[in-house]
């Protein structure tokens, strides 16, 4: 398998773990996407200095990946791709806020590290939430779902034509990798100087696949609307789910963890 099948399929795994079969993955989409939505909402609202009121929120993944079946390797792979981020985000608080937050073991911990940890463990929790929503929801109910919501039809059609256009784009890098390797023996990969040629006629020639691509799905009866498949309306169970979590969500966020451990001076 070559370079490029690998991204397409390092790509195409979470679409795969979709289409398991769990509690999780039987919740109505919807549902699912009205819980991440809140958990980021309430995640992203603490204040940078309240470190310890996040720490309840990790229950969150912590339950779902399980529940769901979801493999942590894949996720943290992902993951590793976020951090580097947040981590330049959030190191300038380290020489901007030298203030002492409070005590630990005689050596006094600045608000800066208080702050670049609050943000680190912030990009850790919406990173997963969202990863466990996409490994647990096909991507076409996603798309199905903004395309359903007012305002944001343009968002889910744009979204599912690229997504599905990335093995298109691909293949077409894989051919021109094939012929570029035959043309050249004993070479595993392009050269730099060749780079430029290449990404050029990658891109002039995935100009004309994507024309060639629309004009059929314009014989196809397109119209510039996303048609999905019906979906039933949520059932009594996922209606609980999204109440309880809500509900325990909500509780985590007004009572702050540090309340109930003795205000250990944090």
């Amino acid at each position: 398998m070559s370079r490029f099948h690998s991204a397409a399929a390092g790509i195409d795994h979470l679409e795969r773990l979709s289409y398991r079969d769990s509690p999780v993955h039987r919740l109505n989409t919807g549902v699912k996407a009205t819980a991440t939505l809140l958990f980021l909402t309430l995640a992203i609202s603490f204040p940078s200095k309240n470190l310890s009121g996040l720490v309840p929120f990790l229950l969150y993944p912590a339950c779902m990946m399980p529940l769901s079946g979801t493999p942590y390797r894949p996720l943290l792979a992902r993951l590793v791709v976020a951090l580097p981020f947040a981590l330049f985000g959030g190191l300038g608080n380290l020489f901007f806020m030298r203030e002492t937050a409070f005590t630990l073991g005689g050596f006094g911990v600045s608000e800066g590290l208080v702050a670049f940890i609050s943000i680190m463990l912030k990009t850790l929790l919406c990173v997963f939430a969202v990863l466990i929503l996409v490994a647990t929801t096909p991507f076409n109910d996603i798309c199905a779902l903004l395309t359903r919501t007012r305002g944001l039809g343009v968002i889910g059609l744009q979204l599912s034509l690229t997504y599905r256009y990335i093995g298109l784009l691909v293949d077409e890098a894989q051919r021109m990798w094939t012929a570029y390797i035959l043309r050249a023996p004993g070479l595993r990969a392009i050269k730099m100087k060749d780079m430029g040629s290449f990404l050029g006629q990658l891109l002039l020639r995935s100009f004309d696949r994507a024309e060639r691509v629309y004009c059929a799905m314009k014989c196809r009866g397109f119209a510039g609307r996303y048609h999905s498949r019906k979906r039933w309306p949520p059932r009594r169970s996922d209606l609980v789910f999204l109440v309880t979590l809500a509900a325990a969500l909500v509780l985590m966020r007004i009572f702050n963890v540090s309340r109930f451990i003795g205000r250990l001076s944090l």
